[in-house]
């Protein structure tokens, strides 16, 4: 049976070029969780475990139910919106999972519940939701996240030569690496953010 990857279903998303494109984000489910702080606080740690948890569980420990088909995990996402962007825990941020197509409210629950008896962990305080974003402007950026404002700065400047502006102040990110395990300046992160034509 194929294996369901959204990074191959949505190539779109996670395979961008290195210079800013346009792209339409189609309707995709979540697994998120919602916070505030500085990312290096354990409340982000710990949703960002939680997330994985609840989503290897769902891969793992339910083959056998009716709704099943195989899928490998997506990758960590987040929405930031930083206004005070120097205050980093006046950050407000959402943590999230994408999901595929077939999961449904009823099995999330039943994740919950699993998660909760099996590890021990609350998962009231994640939500399940279907987001969409529409047309947005976004590239790949190679480098620390430190670094991430030289490329938004191109983002930026794309959108003011296509006469677009920024839907929000909200943008996210999409973590193709794994930090514990790559050098910063190889760390690989999709840059998104909604946007609109200049009216």
């Amino acid at each position: 049976m194929e294996v369901y990857d959204v990074k191959k279903e949505l190539k779109q998303l996670y395979h961008t070029p290195k210079e800013p494109t346009l792209v339409d984000v189609p309707s995709l489910s979540y697994l998120i969780i919602d916070g505030e702080g500085d990312p290096s606080d354990p409340a982000y740690t710990e949703a960002v475990e939680l997330l994985f948890s609840m989503s290897y569980t769902l891969k793992m420990g339910f083959r056998k139910h009716s709704l099943y088909k195989p899928f490998t995990v997506s990758p960590l996402e987040c929405v930031w919106d930083a206004v005070e962007v120097e205050n980093r825990n006046s950050w407000v941020w959402s943590a999230m999972i994408a999901q595929p197509s077939w999961v449904t409210e009823e099995l999330v629950e039943q994740v919950r519940e699993q998660v909760s008896f099996k590890k021990g962990l609350s998962s009231s305080h994640v939500r399940f939701a279907t987001l969409t974003e529409g047309v947005c402007v976004t590239m790949l950026h190679i480098g620390s996240y430190q670094d991430e404002d030289a490329s938004f700065a191109r983002m930026e400047r794309f959108c003011a030569e296509h006469q677009l502006k920024r839907s929000s102040t909200s943008h996210r990110e999409m973590y193709l690496s794994n930090p514990k395990k790559t050098e910063a300046d190889q760390l690989k992160t999709v840059l998104r953010f909604a946007v609109q034509p200049i009216s």
